[in-house]
Formats: structure tokens, C-alpha cells, sequence
């Protein structure tokens, strides 16, 4: 029995990762995911990794696969508009350094897809209403 092959998703934001930081985010650290409308940006996403640029190759990944894991609907992950970036922040190799650099700028930058506690993600729901409302006030 023949299966159709379920369709490609196909993003339509631009996405930027690592510019001219792709070879240091080879290594260990802190990175942030960014989304941008115009001229405004707000945090998405703040993580730690050994391999920050394995990491966040899984987390473009995810979501392309499933928008919603960082807020995005069908509608929103296929505008021309929305920028997705990945920054490195700060090359950190010891584990409990690049936890605690993490846990700071989580409080300090309220990531829109973050509840705060650590690197605890927030509901679906939380995360789609937080871009939406970030998206909606440009």
C-alpha cells in the first residue's frame, strides 16, 4: 500500500544563526533566541549548552517541525517580516558557570517562551498568547 508523504512544512521567517559567530558557537556557553518585528526585539528563548550549536540546531529544528514549542501558530511562522535569531551570548565551559550566567539572564530578560524559574518553559498557550501579544503591539 502506497503512503502519501506528509507535506514539508515551509517556514516562511528569516531566520539568522550565529552570523559571525558560527565557529565560537561550536564550544560551550549561553546562548538566546531572539525574535524581531521591525525595529523591535524581545528575548525568546535563553539556554546553556556544551555544544550551543548542536543545541540550537535542534531547537531550529523544532521549530520548523512544531512552531508552537516557541509560540508561533501557522499563521505567524509563515510571515516575511518576523525575524528568528541565534546569538551566542558568552563562551562558559564549566557546567555550573554557564547554569547560573543562564539563570540570570533569564530573570534579567524574561524570555517571551520562558516562565522565569529557571529554564522552565511555559504552557503552549502561554507562549502562543506572549508572541502574539509581542507581535500584535508592533
Amino acid at each position: 500500500m502506497y503512503r502519501k508523504k506528509e507535506r514539508e512544512r515551509c517556514m516562511k521567517i528569516n531566520i539568522e544563526f550565529f552570523n559571525d559567530d558560527f565557529i565560537n558557537a561550536i564550544g560551550a556557553g549561553v546562548y538566546e533566541i531572539i525574535v524581531s518585528i521591525g525595529e523591535k526585539s524581545r528575548s525568546l528563548y535563553i539556554g546553556e549548552s556544551c555544544w550551543i550549536i548542536v543545541r540550537c540546531a535542534t531547537h531550529l529544528y523544532r521549530l520548523k517541525k512544531k512552531p508552537e514549542y516557541f509560540g508561533f501558530t501557522s499563521e505567524t511562522i509563515d510571515r516575511t517580516d518576523i525575524t528568528v535569531s541565534f546569538k551566542l551570548i558568552k563562551l562558559i565551559d564549566d557546567k555550573g558557570e554557564r547554569k547560573s550566567n543562564e539563570k540570570e539572564l533569564i530573570e534579567k530578560n524574561v524570555p517571551l517562551s520562558q516562565s522565569g524559574i529557571s529554564d522552565r518553559q511555559n504552557s503552549i498557550e502561554d507562549k502562543i498568547h506572549a508572541l502574539n501579544q509581542f507581535i500584535n503591539s508592533h
